[in-house]
C-alpha cells in the first residue's frame, strides 16, 4: 500500500469541497442565466448577420459595378455637353 501525506490529501478535500460550493452556487444562482442569454442573442445576431451580407453581396457588387461604369453608369451622365457653336 502506498503512504498518503496526510497534509497533502485535506488541501486535495479542501480543493475539492471548493469546487463543489462554486458549483453549487452556480446551479442555484440564476444569475449567469443573463450571461448565457446574452451570448445566445450576440451568437444569433452575428449568425443572421454573415447570411444577409452573403446572400446581398453579389447585388451590391453588381449594384456599384453599374454605377460606375463610364459608358452606361453615373459618370456618363456627368460629361459636360460640348459647348454652343463650336
Amino acid at each position: 500500500m502506498m503512504w498518503v501525506d496526510s497534509s497533502r490529501l485535506q488541501v486535495v478535500r479542501r480543493r475539492k469541497d471548493a469546487v463543489a460550493r462554486v458549483v453549487s452556487r452556480l446551479i442555484r444562482d440564476e444569475g449567469g442565466q443573463d450571461i448565457v442569454e446574452y451570448a445566445f442573442l450576440a451568437a444569433f445576431f452575428g449568425i443572421v448577420g454573415y447570411l444577409v451580407l452573403n446572400q446581398i453581396s453579389g447585388a451590391v457588387y453588381t449594384t456599384y459595378s453599374n454605377w460606375t461604369d463610364p459608358t452606361a453608369g453615373v459618370p456618363s451622365l456627368w460629361d459636360p455637353p460640348a459647348p454652343a457653336g463650336s
